[in-house]
């Protein structure tokens, strides 16, 4: 199962005014899944993305160059191979040294891999042959191992939004009488919109 992005101890942590105990632990853990799997459809990544713990293995056609564009990659892969001869049932294992992740300081700043650059000067490769389903990358794809707190705030936001609204019968607006005010509820938590522009998180076209 993909990983959520809050756990309903920090929703009620959220929530100091409420004591829920843990009545509502499968509730929260429900909707907390839900708004994770919301996050991952704005930003149109696969679920769990911001959060990746397990290898995959991912396939592709080779570039044809010294560049190799791939899938986002929370971490440095776990392996590299390349079907040199265009022989998908022969695969050969590529040394770390063999090539460059890029962008070079991409988990410094928060952000995935996303391209195998040849190392031609001290590699022992000089190219990615344009065979179909040559490149073979096995390692932790999506867009961080971690949870970014953006994303981890943005969860519990959300989910502390749709609690409240549950215990409201699920009206569209909420009285706040100490103050006579009617707050409306149909659009999306603008503090969630505010953390979900972080420009970093934004995918980005090749």
């Amino acid at each position: 199962m993909p990983n959520d992005y809050a756990t309903n101890i920090l929703v009620k942590e959220a929530m100091p005014d409420a004591d829920m105990g843990s009545t509502y632990d499968a509730v929260l853990d429900m909707l907390i899944t839900r708004a994770s799997r919301l996050i991952d459809g704005m930003f149109k990544r696969k679920p769990g993305a911001f959060s990746v713990d397990m290898d995959e293995t991912r396939y592709y056609d080779g570039s044809g160059g010294i560049e190799q564009w791939i899938d986002e990659l929370a971490a440095a892969p776990t392996s590299v191979s390349v079907a040199e001869s265009g022989a998908i049932t022969s695969y050969t294992a590529w040394a770390s040294t063999d090539y460059f992740l890029w962008p070079a300081n991409a988990l410094l700043d928060g952000m995935p891999y996303m391209r195998l650059d040849i190392d031609r000067l001290y590699g022992t490769k000089v190219l990615l042959y344009r065979y179909p389903k040559s490149v073979k990358v096995v390692g932790k794809f999506g867009f961080s191992t971690s949870t970014p707190k953006e994303i981890e705030q943005a969860t519990i936001i959300q989910t502390v939004r749709w609690i409240t609204r549950g215990r409201q019968a699920y009206q569209d607006t909420g009285a706040i009488l100490e103050l006579g005010q009617l707050k409306y509820t149909l659009k999306l938590d603008p503090d969630v919109e505010t953390l979900l522009s972080v420009a970093r998180f934004q995918r980005l076209a090749v």
